[in-house]
């Protein structure tokens, strides 16, 4: 019996759903706020890794993906994806080998550069092949990853600029620092504004230097779609917002009712009055990632039921201040801390409109960490 057309409760669980009004109108809302901001939109997609997701993204206007690894690049590219940036320290024979493949198939390819080594692995391995490719300086503008220093950002490009096969197309960062210690739309509204310009003053020392930045790349989910025309960056790189989770509601940059993803669980057992158990552990759940949010898991049809700890197959669920008991057998949404984390656990994802199953997708770039 095919799943498709039938009630969300005759998934097997635990299971990642999606609802996709939800999911749809948080496209269109983002992607519309950017565009009107004169923005480019290049998703990451290490948030959904999920190639129909991908091109739902690309037909509501973005201009390319992002991703963490070359395997996602490689899904996307199967997926017919024709303009990919590599958001990542790429090193290692193996690894170039297979970037000269992906550019093969790859009308638009681009990486992040932030090492001399990393650049002049890529340099030989495409000069070899007789190609180019586009690059973008990465620079850590704060946030204290990856990235050369913003003081350094000018002879790192000068050292690029002297490799045959790379061509400097802009300069990337990821400024976490100013969306994740934010709260509330208002402040979320102002780190937009202080990381594009912490950015752009960096790429226009990089102009001024003589190199052409074509793209400023920033953003994150908390300030997608909160930046204003003339903020100096030219595209932006969100993941999350076409879920969002348990972290972003809890820095304010979406409701509750603007989570799309959840995970289907089942109510394995009660075993004191206070505590139940569901079937999603840290097999089916993310594990939490910093302190953002207090706990593993939220039930949205259970207000006050919080899943307090999990380990390989069972979520603790803390049923004290629940509006209701939990009944054993009884399959309920849990809402995750982090939607990418959670994602990256399953196979296929279960779309869903109205409490019916739409589709099943593969989650074609799941595991795909090299």
């Amino acid at each position: 019996m095919t799943i498709v057309g039938q009630p969300i409760e005759a998934i097997d669980t635990p299971a990642p759903i999606v609802e996709m009004d939800v999911m749809e109108e948080n496209i269109l809302r983002v992607h519309r706020a950017t565009l009107d901001a004169g923005l480019q939109l290049r998703p990451h997609i290490k948030s959904h890794k999920t190639p129909e997701i991908a091109l739902m993204q690309i037909r509501a206007g973005a201009s390319g993906v992002t991703c963490a690894k070359i395997g996602e690049a490689e899904v996307m590219a199967t997926a017919g994806i024709e303009d990919i940036f590599i958001a990542n320290c790429l090193v290692g024979e193996t690894k170039m080998r297979r970037l000269v493949a992906l550019a093969r198939r790859t009308p638009r390819l681009s990486i992040a550069v932030e090492s001399v080594e990393a650049a002049r692995q890529a340099s030989r391995a495409f000069a070899q092949a007789g190609r180019e490719l586009d690059v973008m300086i990465e620079v850590d503008a704060g946030a204290g990853r990856a990235g050369v220093q913003p003081e350094d950002a000018i002879v790192f490009a000068d050292e690029v600029s002297q490799m045959p096969a790379l061509r400097i197309v802009g300069m990337m960062s990821y400024a976490s620092h100013f969306a994740y210690t934010r709260r509330g739309d208002e402040a979320l509204t102002e780190a937009a504004e202080e990381e594009a310009r912490v950015i752009a003053q960096i790429a226009g020392d990089l102009e001024s230097a003589g190199y052409p930045m074509t793209r400023i790349s920033g953003g994150s989910t908390p300030t997608a779609g909160r930046y204003q025309e003339g903020c100096g960056l030219t595209e932006i790189r969100p993941g999350t917002y076409v879920f969002y989770d348990r972290n972003q509601v809890d820095i304010g940059s979406a409701s509750m009712e603007q989570v799309a993803l959840s995970v289907l669980a089942t109510v394995v057992a009660t075993p004191t009055a206070d505590r139940a158990i569901i079937d999603a552990g840290t097999k089916g759940l993310a594990q939490q990632v910093g302190d953002t949010s207090d706990g593993y898991g939220w039930l949205p049809e259970v207000p006050g039921a919080i899943v307090y700890r999990i380990n390989d197959e069972h979520g603790f669920v803390d049923i004290r201040e629940a509006e209701r008991p939990l009944t054993i057998g009884e399959k309920l949404r849990v809402i995750p801390a982090r939607a990418p984390t959670c994602v990256n656990l399953y196979d296929h994802i279960y779309a869903t409109r109205n409490g019916i199953v739409e589709d099943v997708w593969r989650i074609a770039a799941r595991g795909k960490n090299t």
